[in-house]
């Protein structure tokens, strides 16, 4: 059996939308390969256990604010979106593991990884999986200099010879192919079994936010709801809160017509998110495709969200993709929302029928 060495930036675990998306698709590789798996980790995260027989953990890298910091000074003409997570002394051990086994491909999975891939040995193929284009997700947020900067690092990172690049939208392997000239395959991300399981059976008065709450593109949109749209709901709803260590001290709902769940992480949310009346997506930063909004179609469920919230999915499914940009849209779609639960059942089968990707392991199983 051929093996593969997997490296990524973050922990897998099923508490955020990216990492759920390497946790699955480490257990689809192990269907066809060995693999050895090298991922970043804080004091605080819980270590990841592999679930299939095939991929074992062959290092554990410490990551802190210090960690990152002193990466980034070793790399001080990247953008540091590319450098937190490169350690010349982690790459010296790997090149050393690559000597002493025969790999048949490396995949690098988030941005964070590809400075690896451009060091390493040219012979061996090698996977870019990028999550999103980090030049237009700090473009949004930064000055012409910062962007220009990050421009230039993503184009040097991409630039690795061997190398297939892997997108999650077709909207980003297009800008890969605008902006940098380079091929971007599709490989759409893996939709849970939850997911998939989870039929609508009624709908309820409750609207669902659910996101990874470090990350500030989901955590500012939720504050801009509680501070433009909460206080002018009139009539009774539920607003509920999924996820790890959301700041609940940082939101004040004074409406008495609303009431407000903070649930933190759950193990299995989507039968409550199918019968919720829609998930609400404010984004007003980030890029690359939405994992909440894909599987609240995925669920059959309508989203209520910022434009930036759809970028990347199928205008297919624009029916149940309700673009609210302002608080006063936000307010009235909320109140108008009413989509059957035989539309809702119908979606669901719709997208999950014409969900299809070529997924890594297909790619590689053909081309190694």
């Amino acid at each position: 059996m051929k093996k593969i060495l997997f490296l990524t930036a973050f922990v897998p675990n099923e508490a955020a939308a990216a990492e759920k998306n390497t946790k699955i698709m480490l257990d689809d590789l192990g269907r066809f390969y060995l693999v050895d798996l090298v991922y970043f980790k804080y004091d605080i995260d819980e270590s990841y256990i592999p679930t299939h027989k095939n991929v074992r953990v062959l290092r554990v890298c410490k990551n802190s604010v210090l960690v990152k910091f002193l990466n980034v000074l070793l790399f001080p003409f990247i953008h540091p979106m590319f450098s937190v997570r490169f350690n010349w002394s982690i790459f010296k051990w790997v090149k050393k593991r690559i000597k002493e086994d025969n790999y048949s491909a490396i995949i690098c999975d988030h941005s964070q990884m590809f400075l690896y891939a451009k060091f390493l040995e040219k012979s061996i193929p090698k996977i870019l999986l990028s999550h999103d284009i980090i030049a237009q997700r700090v473009g949004r947020t930064s000055n012409s200099f910062v962007k220009f900067l990050c421009t230039k690092s993503e184009s040097y990172c991409l630039n690795v010879k061997n190398a297939h690049i892997f997108s999650f939208s077709q909207k980003d392997c297009n800008l890969i192919s605008d902006l940098y000239h380079k091929d971007a395959n599709l490989c759409l991300d893996y939709i849970d079994e939850k997911v998939v399981s989870a039929i609508p059976t009624c709908i309820t008065n409750e609207f669902i936010f659910i996101g990874k709450w470090s990350r500030a593109d989901n955590l500012d949109g939720v504050l801009w709801f509680f501070k433009t749209v909460v206080p002018h709901i009139t009539e009774t709803v539920e607003i509920s809160i999924i996820g790890k260590e959301f700041p609940k001290e940082r939101i004040e709902n004074k409406n008495h017509k609303v009431k407000v769940n903070i649930l933190g992480f759950v193990d299995n949310p989507y039968p409550r998110i199918a019968n919720c009346k829609a998930v609400l997506s404010p984004l007003f930063t980030g890029a690359g495709i939405k994992v909440k909004v894909v599987e609240a179609l995925a669920c059959g469920v309508p989203v209520i969200g910022t434009d930036i919230a759809f970028e990347g999915i199928s205008s297919d499914y624009k029916s149940f993709m309700i673009a609210s940009n302002t608080p006063d849209v936000f307010l009235k779609t909320m109140k108008e929302v009413n989509i059957s639960l035989a539309d809702r059942v119908e979606m669901k089968k719709k997208f999950l029928n014409g969900y299809q990707s070529e997924t890594i392991p297909n790619f590689l199983n053909n081309n190694l």
